[in-house]
């Protein structure tokens, strides 16, 4: 595993420098000679095969079927118009990805086929560990499945965690995709998605990230098929000196697609977080919806928080929306609830909580739903 240093998370409409959110620098260097444990819970109706890397990535562009990049937006040259597939963190992310990964699982459910469990995928990190894998995901057409990534290690423990994973939908097909991180406090996170939704597929995406000193993730879908549907949901909870750095990315090509954004999260101590969510209408995306939003909690007066809302459009039929609700705990919240016994760091966690167990219980993995409780728990704790 190599030494990192990249460029990520590219806004592909660019705007001032000086505001620090065009992109974000990530470097660091490999300490651990041991990778992640990884274990998987798998359902009969995902069929698995181990690709070289060069091969799953040439397979995986194959399936994208042509999509028309853009070669400059807003007069700048499009970060993504070198990815054949593109994704959230970008190119120079893929490239290391491919560079350091021996083999490639590609997951696959035949057309027609609904899997009735989920496909749980584990990986471990135990006291330390650096560790870079890949997934290709691929539902042929009215397919049906769910898959829960988790990245889990000890408390205190740290190192790289480096995950790509790229997603294609076939007409009608419908993923349920979750990524959890709970990683310990010393961790590097870099966690990617690339998706190409076909005609009436949807993709149902949900990430939590509660673990990690600094976390780099991102995702970017093509709604290529009419009626293609995208959902991000994210939850997260920083604290201490955390950095969380997020890039959603939605191209909607053709008519009657849609796309909804819902980020939450809480920031306390000295924590940071930018987020990034462009939705961008193309040519040819008559009749289509965009909604992206973003509430934050923010604990202390020392926090930095970004959120970069875009909305592209290249035609005049479409429903485009972006909103953010930002805000601290109230006094007089706060003293209702001491008169209730309930202190200030209890208080945090109960706000905490009501953010996230609207995500969390959606994830079909008992195992997955207790880590992210115990993380809420401990929230905090360290400072």
């Amino acid at each position: 595993m190599d030494n990192i240093k990249m460029t990520v998370n590219h806004l592909p409409s660019l705007t001032w420098n000086r505001l620090g959110v065009n992109q974000a620098a990530v470097a660091a260097e490999v300490k651990h000679t041991t990778a992640a444990a990884f274990t998987a819970k798998g359902t009969p109706a995902v069929t698995t095969k181990a690709m070289k890397a060069a091969e799953a990535s040439a397979y995986a562009d194959s399936l994208t079927k042509g999509i028309r990049r853009e070669n400059f937006i807003a007069g700048k040259t499009s970060i993504y118009q070198n990815q054949t597939f593109a994704t959230g963190l970008g190119r120079e992310f893929t490239e290391y990805l491919d560079q350091n990964t021996d083999v490639v699982l590609v997951y696959s459910v035949e057309a027609g086929v609904h899997a009735s469990s989920p496909m749980v995928l584990n990986w471990d990190y135990g006291k330390g560990a650096d560790n870079v894998s890949q997934q290709v995901i691929v539902l042929g057409e009215n397919a049906e499945a769910s898959f829960v990534m988790t990245s889990t290690s000890e408390k205190e423990a740290g190192g790289i965690a480096a995950l790509g994973t790229k997603v294609v939908l076939g007409k009608g097909a419908k993923l349920h995709l979750y990524k959890v991180n709970l990683l310990g406090r010393d961790f590097l996170h870099l966690d990617d998605t690339g998706a190409v939704i076909e005609e009436g597929a949807e993709l149902d995406f949900i990430q939590m990230e509660l673990g990690a000193a600094k976390t780099y993730a991102g995702c970017y879908a093509d709604e290529c098929g009419k009626e293609a549907k995208l959902s991000i949901r994210t939850g997260y909870a920083l604290s201490g000196d955390d950095l969380l750095d997020l890039n959603y990315v939605t191209a909607q090509f053709e008519k009657k697609t849609e796309s909804v954004i819902d980020v939450k999260g809480v920031l306390a101590d000295r924590s940071q977080k930018v987020f990034r969510g462009t939705i961008d209408f193309r040519n040819g995306s008559a009749g289509s919806k965009g909604d992206e939003q973003e509430d934050v909690l923010l604990l202390d007066d020392t926090v930095v928080n970004k959120t970069v809302p875009v909305i592209l459009c290249e035609e005049e039929d479409v429903d485009g929306r972006h909103g953010a609700t930002i805000g601290r705990l109230s006094e007089d919240i706060l003293f209702y609830l001491g008169t209730r016994g309930i202190g200030e760091k209890e208080a945090e966690r109960l706000m905490l909580r009501g953010r996230l167990e609207s995500i969390a219980r959606l994830i079909p993995d008992l195992d997955t739903v207790r880590g992210i409780e115990a993380a809420v728990e401990a929230y905090g704790d360290e400072e």
